[in-house]
């Protein structure tokens, strides 16, 4: 039996982690049986994309508890603890709870057992589940892992699904090509469930929207069935309208920054508007307001200080829309950037981007699984000033160095990376301001 969350993630994260997914929904659903199928007891809010999905889910979560609703949220990855994962409004899964869950389903995870075989996903998404039906919550939003079809979370049927958007990513399980990952991503389409979706590629939506069809799921989809207009960008928000059929609402004003936040802001209020409409739910224009100014998101374009900027942008896709925003919000400075990555990501494609807009280039590594060396990643590279500096602590330290008011710093790239230089650098920031 385990007494400390250190030991509970030790062996989680010890566990068989296979990238290969067939039978994986038959053994998360072979554990929930046996612990009388929690995933059952609470409504919910299903979550996928390439990108987009911890936003989206956040502004939704802003929304609903600006109404006084109970609001679980699970996500991944988490920044600082695994606790991060598993959420009731903004307080994360205690400790004891943790350990208590743990307890309960280790016998479940035993060789011979129905959860032999299980990784470290499928366990948090069982005691996530546990612990939202346990809590009674009035609704719980869950992200995906990767993917949609395959992942442990498909378990459920939720109220909503919502797909943010589909990009070349996670391509050694998912396909080389969009078509087939949206096809993975546009599993979590239910019978007659209402889907909402900011997917762009034609060929992607055509994916999604013969899924629909064929579950005869009504289906809302961005620039279509819903409309976001007047995007203006301001110092420390942008302002946007919204509308669906006869709902309108001008000048929202949403704290995240960059055009693709809106887009994900409009995910949110559709859902909203959509948990009403079929639900029963009464979530007010106030808190559609109220939950986009204060909505944010922790390593997604996140101003430490005003001059460093932390975002962990790990496909092409995501890198696009950090320098667009980027471009919008910091028009005329140089840009020193800090960069690492794990091997399974599209690293040349990202360094091609960041070149034609960094004054300077650090290259740097992370001790993590399928991390990339440094030495890897610099070769990727034709920026003629770069620099390989493999402790990454060093690396900021460096490139903190040669910013100044003219400059901003840039880290960025793993969403691992963030975890560990989003807490040094606020202590840093911290420090220089007592």
């Amino acid at each position: 039996m385990f007494t400390s969350v250190d030991k509970v993630i030790e062996y989680i994260y010890s566990m068989d982690q296979k990238t290969e997914r067939n039978g994986r929904l038959s053994r998360i659903s072979a554990i929930l049986e046996v612990l009388g199928n929690p995933h059952e007891g609470f409504r919910s809010v299903h979550i996928a994309g390439s990108n987009g999905k911890g936003s989206t889910l956040n502004a939704l979560k802003e929304i609903l508890t600006a109404e006084g609703l109970l609001v679980g949220s699970f996500i991944s990855p988490h920044l600082e603890r695994v606790n991060e994962r598993i959420m009731m409004n903004d307080v994360m899964i205690t400790d004891e709870q943790f350990i208590q869950y743990m307890n309960h389903i280790y016998p479940l995870l035993q060789e011979g057992q129905v959860g032999d075989g299980s990784n470290f996903f499928e366990i948090l998404t069982v005691i996530a589940f546990m612990y939202y039906n346990d809590m009674k919550v009035d609704i719980a939003l869950i992200e995906t892992g990767i993917g949609g079809k395959f992942d442990s979370t498909n378990v459920i049927t939720p109220l909503l699904s919502i797909l943010t958007s589909i990009a070349l990513d996670h391509t050694h399980i998912l396909g080389n090509t969009l078509k087939e990952i949206a096809t993975e991503k546009a599993g979590i389409i239910k019978a007659q469930v209402p889907v909402i979706s900011a997917v762009k590629d034609k060929q992607s939506v055509a994916v999604i929207e013969a899924k629909a069809k064929a579950e005869q799921a009504p289906i809302y989809q961005l620039y279509n069935e819903f409309m976001i207009e007047n995007v203006m960008q301001e110092a420390h928000y942008q302002r946007f309208s919204y509308q669906l059929n006869n709902e309108t609402f001008n000048d929202l004003q949403l704290k995240m920054m960059g055009h693709h936040q809106v887009e994900n802001a409009s995910l949110a209020i559709t859902a909203a508007l959509l948990l009403n409409k079929y639900h029963s739910f009464t979530i007010s224009e106030e808190s559609i307001r109220r939950g986009l100014v204060t909505s944010s998101w922790a390593g997604r374009f996140e101003e430490i200080t005003p001059n460093i900027l932390i975002d962990g942008a790990h496909n092409p896709a995501g890198m696009d829309v950090l320098l667009q925003t980027i471009d919008q919000r910091f028009p005329s400075k140089k840009v020193h950037v800090v960069y690492t990555a794990i091997k399974d990501k599209d690293i040349g494609s990202v360094l091609k981007m960041l070149d034609e807009i960094a004054s300077t280039l650090t290259i740097t590594e992370i001790h993590a699984k399928n991390a990339a060396l440094g030495e890897d990643i610099v070769k990727e590279s034709q920026h003629p000033n770069k620099k390989l500096i493999t402790d990454w602590q060093q690396a900021i330290d460096y490139a903190l160095s040669l910013a100044d008011d003219s400059s901003i710093v840039l880290v960025t790239g793993s969403l691992y990376f963030m975890s560990e230089a989003r807490p040094y650098l606020k202590l840093k920031a911290h420090s220089e301001v007592v």
